[in-house]
């Protein structure tokens, strides 16, 4: 598995050790003081326990600079050791999740957000809240390390790819690795509502696909899989809403790269900017950048020109940072979508600063055009369900409808005075509730249901996973159980 991280690990297992010895000696009494040392751990609830003073010193904090996400599991490892020694741990604190996907450490501990970035601080910050231990790993070999340290501790691994740890012997558990992570404590984590099926796809599937956004294909029927969800409520509300009269006369053009006004998702045409500009004296703002290769060959789709048209209303601001970003959309009239990027976070910025988005439905049924059933594609299929003041639903390459969207929605509160919209599921309360479920489910009876199922469908003669070693597994029904761990 490698000598470095063999290395790390005994480095880790010598600070459990020296941590449990300090508190003996320094702090007989337990303690549930806490020293927020990081961002974000400040928000742990009081029933997670930190170490006290006499133990905190000796050991500092993450560096802000470094960012390296080692040290964070370092200190999350010192307090687990620490409150399990003193017998003070908060109610979900012997519980841990392994965050396994990079986007985890990337977002919290080197402050990246784009989408996956988005969703993973939610997640980690919601985990933290109640009160869970977490631990990074940017591999299925380091979450394996990590595993095997307390298995009976570990109750979610959450990574994208789960269908390699399913696959590989030397990760899953099974008659042949019977230390490996067991195939129903793996969770798939996908930023898109997939039903898996691709490549390195979760191979236990349903619930063990974990969501970003809703699976609203369904309509109707619940969903195979399990939607975590993320939330913005809580930055967002430290952002004062601009009254409507006292923005800037500007439109927000949803598009960090100039592919999104050439691909085949765009869903207008570059003449409405300036022309919707003219006729409702608003300009056309946005922050994108020209990198010809993005999404793009030059070289057999030819060269993307900017449409930058300051003389005509259609202004480029460049590429922004997250604040820069938060305050031109906060000051503008509306958001508009361009039919990508799809399921992008930022129209939920936008309605949380009081601002309409503008919402492309890229395909539908030409004989029921308001039919939401039929709207096979729109850019953000979750804001389908809502109309206006807060989303106004145009139809692709319609221009009378493009510029009566705008003039409407540039001209009406979403509500009362500096009134803010975050729909019901994307409240911090919300996910925190979904995360609870996802940290609190009996997933092995849940699997044990699941291999019934399997089995029948093998018996059937059709194609069910149940482990790598298929053929072995065919044989006898009892490894079958030994591979769910069950």
């Amino acid at each position: 598995m490698g000598q470095r991280n063999s290395t790390y690990i005994k480095t880790l297992a010598f600070v459990g050790s020296a941590v449990f010895l300090l508190t003996v000696l320094l702090y007989s009494n337990a303690s549930s003081s806490r020293i927020p040392a990081v961002p974000f751990l400040s928000a742990i609830t009081d029933a997670y326990a930190t170490p006290p003073p006499q133990v905190e010193q000796y050991f500092p904090p993450p560096d802000p600079i470094r960012k390296d996400y080692r040290e964070w599991n370092g200190q999350s490892l010192r307090e687990l050791h620490t409150c399990m020694a003193l017998g003070n741990c908060g109610s979900n604190q012997r519980k841990v999740a392994l965050l396994a996907a990079h986007w985890f450490e990337e977002a919290v501990v080197r402050d990246w957000r784009g989408g996956e970035g988005v969703w993973g601080m939610s997640v980690y910050k919601n985990l933290r809240s109640l009160g869970y231990t977490t631990l990074f790993a940017n591999s299925f070999e380091e979450a394996l390390y990590q595993y095997r340290m307390f298995p009976e501790l570990v109750k979610v691994v959450i990574r994208n790819k789960a269908g390699e740890c399913h696959q590989d012997p030397k990760c899953v558990k099974g008659h042949t690795n019977p230390t490996g992570i067991p195939a129903w404590k793996i969770f798939d984590f996908e930023f898109f509502a997939s039903r898996g099926g691709h490549f390195h796809a979760s191979l236990m599937k349903g619930q063990w696909i974990l969501s970003a956004n809703p699976d609203d294909n369904n309509h109707d029927t619940p969903s195979p899989i399990q939607y975590i969800g993320y939330s913005i409520e809580e930055e967002c509300k430290k952002i004062a809403v601009i009254p409507l009269a006292e923005r800037s006369n500007q439109v927000w053009m949803l598009m960090k790269e100039i592919v999104y006004v050439y691909d085949n998702k765009f869903a207008w045409d570059r003449s409405y900017f300036h022309r919707a500009a003219e006729e409702l004296n608003l300009n056309f703002v946005g922050g994108w950048k020209l990198n010809q290769h993005y999404g793009w060959d030059p070289d057999t789709q030819g060269e993307m020109k900017d449409i930058e048209d300051r003389a005509h209303g259609v202004i480029n601001f460049g590429k922004l940072n997250q604040t820069e970003f938060t305050n031109q959309v906060g000051t503008s009239k509306v958001m508009i979508g361009q039919g990508n990027p799809w399921w992008s976070p930022s129209p939920y910025n936008a309605l949380c600063q009081g601002v309409p988005f503008i919402h492309p439905i890229l395909h539908w049924d030409k004989n029921d055009p308001w039919n939401k059933a039929s709207w096979y594609s729109t850019q953000h299929p979750s804001l389908s369900r809502f109309g206006p003041p807060y989303v106004y639903n145009v139809h692709a390459r319609n221009w009378t409808g493009f510029l009566d969207a705008i003039e409407a929605a540039s001209t009406t509160e979403i509500g009362s005075h500096c009134a803010r919209f975050i729909p019901e599921h994307m409240t911090e309360a919300a996910v925190r509730e979904r995360l609870t479920n996802l940290m609190e489910t009996d997933w092995k009876t849940r699997a044990a249901d699941l291999l019934k199922e399997r089995l029948q469908e093998l018996e059937e003669g059709r194609d069910a996973y149940v482990s790598v070693e298929m053929t072995i597994l065919l044989a006898s029904r009892l490894i079958l159980s030994q591979v769910f761990d069950l």
